[in-house]
């Protein structure tokens, strides 16, 4: 099957103010239905890749295209139809309910009048369907400042899914999970490619399960898109324990011989 390509870097560059420290240029490209995991050691780059790809911050140099779309082109409204963020974490002093804050993922789906009214929310079965999926049905009506991260973090993958985007961008969407919730929500984020035909970068830490779940690896360091590949070249490649300063333990996973890298 020809996969249309969601994501297109290029020749993508950005300096922080004030700083010799920069990003890119970086080329590459997602096709549909595509987990690509975002992977390299702190300071990396890779938030601020995904915050250029979101346009919460402004590129210097290149062109970042959805779905053949420049991303600076669009609206603010248009890139939430087609771009899904869940950040590290938020900060919010509103009384929202976890309810309410998985239906404000639809609020790029709304007419300008909707918005304003905050009116045409989710319909209550597929409401249902997202607590349902990301085990958050019974904390409904719980405000959303008194969860833990955990609880919080799920709330957040909920309202992304509720945008229904074709792009989901994930920043370390298990650092704040134990390792059960972690490997359902890489299950739900997995399931939910299968079944809404959305693509999703992942940055992520793991180098022991980032294999398990990826269907590409992206590797950065000093804001340069280093390596690009399989999991099973990419996680192998000689190049990996020097760009980690770090000597890695290299084995296979029990189940399916897929390749899983852990620091000693």
């Amino acid at each position: 099957m020809n996969h249309a390509q969601v994501l297109e870097l290029d020749q993508v560059g950005f300096h922080w103010s004030g700083s010799h420290r920069g990003l890119g240029p970086i080329s590459a490209s997602i096709r549909e239905g595509t987990l690509v995991g975002l992977i390299g050691p702190n300071g990396a780059g890779k938030s601020t890749l995904l915050r250029l790809i979101g346009a919460f911050w402004t590129k210097d140099a290149g062109a970042i295209r959805i779905l053949g779309q420049d991303v600076t082109a669009l609206s603010a409204s248009e890139r939430a139809q087609r771009i899904a963020f869940v950040p590290q974490s938020l900060e919010t002093q509103f009384d929202l309910t976890v309810r309410e804050v998985v239906e404000l993922g639809r609020l790029s789906q709304r007419s300008w009048r909707d918005r304003w009214a905050f009116k045409g929310g989710l319909a209550a079965n597929k409401l249902e369907e997202i607590l349902a999926a990301t085990e958050l049905y019974d904390l409904k009506d719980r405000p959303f400042n008194t969860l833990s991260g955990g609880e919080a973090r799920r709330v957040l993958l909920a309202s992304a899914l509720a945008q229904e985007a074709p792009l989901l961008l994930l920043d370390e969407p298990t650092a704040h999970l134990d390792p059960g919730h972690a490997v359902k929500f890489l299950n739900l984020v997995r399931e939910m490619i299968q079944k809404q035909h959305i693509t999703v970068l992942m940055a992520y830490h793991d180098l022991a399960t980032v294999g398990l779940y990826a269907d590409v690896l992206w590797v950065m360091n000093h804001g340069q898109l280093i390596l690009e590949g399989s999991p099973d070249a990419v996680l192998t490649d000689p190049r990996i324990p020097e760009i980690y300063d770090a000597n890695l333990i290299s084995m296979l996973h029990p189940r399916n011989d897929r390749p899983m890298l852990i620091f000693p």
